[in-house]
């Protein structure tokens, strides 16, 4: 399969755009609060021009809205291919110094990072022990080679445990944290879709990662249905709904702003999911297209949700997981905002 952690973007993302995400995020072991580490790569179409951004959100499960920094920088994308070359091809050796002193720096072991946004100066300083379980969305490595879908998604890490503190103006969290690692890129981002993971359950010891998409065809006249795909590991044992033949099976029975609910269709088992996050803290995005298009995203870390494994001979239940703590995003068309938005420096 691809290296869960290579750069995807190079010279020829000119061509139809690129953009690109390689992100952490960690709740605290007391689940009081969490963090959303996002680094940004954006290539618009037709235009030899990088945009690197950084963004740091912090949440807090009964303080109100989350509190968020950006900060942004174009540069010539031979100036980044120059840098990226010093790197090597992975997130894992990335280093940027923005023009007003601002800094990223993301090592295997550690997330360090400085910058300065309307919301005031914003630092955070991590170290990362990892798990090293990398899951791939997509059943195969073709769809992450080819055209189609022209959103590639996975995970670096389903586990890290992070030490150390984040720090937004005067709110400052500390770990440690567990959270995980993920890394999407494409061309555009899907026409509508809710997204959820979660890696600590009551009495369980199991992660989750799926989603349920729309995408546009024919340059948007026509959306398809939805494609979803999940799996689940449930101690050592994986159980996947992620072959990408069968992502139109499942039966999504909701899919909105702030909820989704969807049956996986397995061979030997099913798997129910319910979440909701209508009485969670939640932020909204704004996030650009290669082709300068622009769509609100909405993202919870504290969604509630119960996920039932369910042998299909019998229908017998076999587990039911809950938690409080999903990460559940969604977009979806003309939605409205969930925060105040504001473009990053």
């Amino acid at each position: 399969m691809i290296a869960p952690d290579q750069v995807m973007t190079n010279a020829s993302s000119i061509a139809k755009g690129l953009y690109e995400s390689f992100y952490f995020r960690g709740t605290n072991i007391d689940k009081s609060s969490a963090f959303w580490l996002k680094h940004n790569l954006l290539v618009y179409k037709k235009q030899p021009q990088v945009k690197i951004e950084s963004t740091l959100l912090l949440f807090e499960s009964g303080s109100g809205q989350p509190r968020v920094a950006k900060q942004e920088e174009m540069i010539l994308l031979a100036d980044f291919l120059e840098l990226k070359s010093r790197w090597g091809d992975g997130w894992t050796n990335f280093q940027f110094q923005f023009a007003n002193g601002g800094h990223l720096l993301i090592s295997p072991g550690k997330l360090r990072g400085q910058m300065v946004s309307d919301a005031g100066e914003a630092r955070w300083g991590l170290d990362l022990h990892s798990q090293g379980e990398i899951y791939y969305h997509f059943s195969q490595d073709w769809f992450y080679r080819a055209g189609f879908p022209k959103k590639k998604i996975l995970t670096n890490d389903t586990r890290i445990v992070m030490k150390g503190d984040l720090q937004i103006g005067d709110r400052i969290l500390e770990g440690p944290f567990i959270g995980m690692n993920g890394h999407n890129w494409g061309t555009e981002h899907a026409y509508k879709y809710v997204y959820a993971d979660c890696n600590q359950f009551v009495d369980a010891e199991a992660y989750f990662d799926g989603f349920s998409a729309k995408i546009a065809l024919a340059g948007g006249l026509i959306k398809s249905p939805f494609l979803s795909c999940a799996s689940l590991r449930i101690d050592e044992q994986w159980y996947h709904f992620n072959h990408v033949q069968s992502s139109w099976r499942h039966r999504v029975h909701e899919a909105k702003q702030k909820s989704w609910a969807v049956r996986f269709v397995g061979d030997v088992y099913d798997l129910e999911c319910s979440i909701d996050g209508s009485s969670s803290v939640w932020v909204t995005l704004i996030y650009d297209h290669p082709s300068k298009k622009q769509s609100l995203v909405h993202n919870t870390k504290f969604a509630r949700g119960e996920l039932k494994l369910i042998r299909r001979s019998d229908q017998k239940i076999e587990r039911v997981l809950t938690s409080d703590w999903f990460e559940l995003e969604s977009l979806i068309p003309g939605a409205p905002a969930l925060s105040e938005v504001k473009r990053p420096l």
